[in-house]
């Protein structure tokens, strides 16, 4: 079968999410207010926010705290938080020594060093969230990342990245701690050219933010409608109804409102049509797998990551990520692992009703062979699943008002974050943060980086169709 064209993949509608979505084992039980609505949509609201995960979570957050007058609606396509944070890998951890290089490359010194700052910081704000509404129900887990490099040259590099950040950034010196071959497999009993340690963190995503939306939904329940199993098919511009122009039609009838925060990743291109392509859906897999007795719970101190080259094979379209991605539960001992090596039309997918059977059996070799268990007999899979992450053209997130040229309408109440790359949790919390600030007129360029903005030097390049595509061209 022939792949479609990478750029037919990365510029398609992705739709609205799936109504039958694979099964996620980290919506288990599902929380008492996942189906929540009200009875009936209400006429009109002050702010619309579209989408239930961490995003649009920080974006409710920072408006009911700072702004006490506001009524705000939170419609959600399917459940409650069903999107990418209720699928994800639970991992608390950048990836900025990884980057640095290629950062600087792109965007500067100056801009590397604030997409830096605020990765970490973002982080440091998770555990603060997590303190304050959900410390048992996350089941949050400080630990140390241990960052496996399968291969030479992706260690080299890692270690000249690791170096010219703690040279550009001394504030940063001795995060990471590097490890040889002999180290990595005399300590860790890992097997690869050499590894890094830094500290990280896990947590049960879905938990965390059910947990604040229900808290949230009960102090301000008086100004906050939460309307889950409603899509938005469509939005209009009224200029004739100046306090609340925008007409958001769902399938239970249409509100009014004055601004929305589209909270969407993934699937932001569908309200959004100028962002197809800049924007692009990018489906992961996640498996969870059952040891048995024959490993060591490590899930209180340690979590894995495995760092391989990105492959991608244009004759046969498979496109191989680069990355596996692995925690341990605490409780149960069961392993949370995710990776993707298949079809490049199964990865540009909006599609998560369907996880392929070949994803999960390549994850289920791929996991006793990383840690060191080689025999044929595959370890018990308790569940797998996948979910659509949001990917940009340049690799950073976009923040901020959505443009004519991304909208299609008139009216300049739109405002959109979105494509976090699949680092959500070093990300979503600030950039739902600045958003809602940026919303009611608050300067942030203080902290938001310059890179994440939307401007019009960036829409010209690099977040551009053209820009994606090349960035799949390996060769280049």
């Amino acid at each position: 079968m022939q792949t479609p064209a990478l750029r037919t993949l990365i510029t398609q509608d992705p739709g609205l999410p799936k109504p039958n979505p694979t099964s996620s084992y980290w919506q288990t039980p599902p929380h008492p207010l996942s189906d929540t609505q009200s009875p009936s949509l209400p006429p009109q609201t002050d702010v619309v926010i579209i989408g239930s995960g961490i995003t649009g979570l920080s974006v409710l957050l920072t408006l009911l705290d700072d702004h006490p007058d506001l009524n705000i609606t939170v419609l959600e396509a399917r459940s409650l938080c069903s999107g990418a944070t209720g699928r994800n890998g639970g991992q608390l951890a950048a990836n900025a020594g990884e980057e640095y290089l290629h950062l600087v490359e792109e965007f500067g010194r100056e801009g590397a060093g604030e997409v830096v700052r605020f990765t970490f910081e973002n982080l440091r704000r998770m555990r603060e969230l997590v303190r304050r509404f959900a410390v048992e129900e996350s089941e949050v887990e400080e630990v140390v990342k241990v960052r496996v490099f399968l291969e030479d040259d992706g260690f080299e590099r890692f270690k000249g990245s690791v170096e010219a950040l703690e040279r550009d950034l001394p504030g940063f010196k001795g995060i990471y701690t590097t490890l040889n071959r002999e180290v990595l497999k005399r300590e860790y009993h890992l097997d690869g050219a050499g590894g890094a340690l830094l500290p990280a963190g896990t947590v049960w995503p879905y938990r965390l933010v059910t947990k604040i939306f229900a808290s949230l939904l009960e102090r301000y329940g008086h100004r906050l409608n939460i309307e889950t199993q409603t899509p938005v098919t469509s939005i209009a511009f009224d200029a004739t109804s100046p306090s609340w122009p925008y007409i958001l039609h769902t399938p239970r009838g249409g509100l009014r409102a004055t601004q929305i925060a589209h909270c969407t990743n993934g699937h932001a291109g569908h309200l959004l049509p100028g962002l197809r392509g800049p924007i692009y859906p990018f489906k992961g897999t996640m498996t969870v797998q059952d040891a048995g007795n024959i490993m060591p719970n490590r899930g209180g101190d340690l979590s894995w990551g495995f760092h391989y080259p990105v492959m991608y094979d244009k004759q046969s379209g498979r496109y191989a990520a680069g990355l596996y991605y692995l925690m341990q539960n605490t409780k149960t001992g069961y392993f949370f692992f995710g990776g993707e090596d298949t079809r490049i039309d199964n990865c540009l997918s909006a599609d998560d009703s369907l996880v392929e059977e070949g994803s999960i059996k390549h994850l289920q070799e791929k996991l006793p062979h990383f840690l060191g268990h080689n025999g044929a007999e595959q370890w018990r899979l308790a569940s797998g699943w996948s979910g659509i992450m949001g990917f940009s053209a340049d690799g950073l997130p976009v923040v901020g008002r959505a443009q004519a040229s991304m909208t299609g309408r008139q009216g300049e109440g739109e405002y959109v974050a979105a494509a976090f790359n699949g680092y959500g949790m070093a990300n979503c919390l600030l950039s739902g943060e600045a958003l809602a600030k940026m919303m009611m007129g608050t300067d942030v360029s203080a902290w938001l980086p310059k890179a994440y903005g939307i401007h019009e030097r960036r829409l010209k390049e690099p977040l551009t169709v053209d820009h994606a595509i090349k960035s799949f061209d390996l060769d280049a």
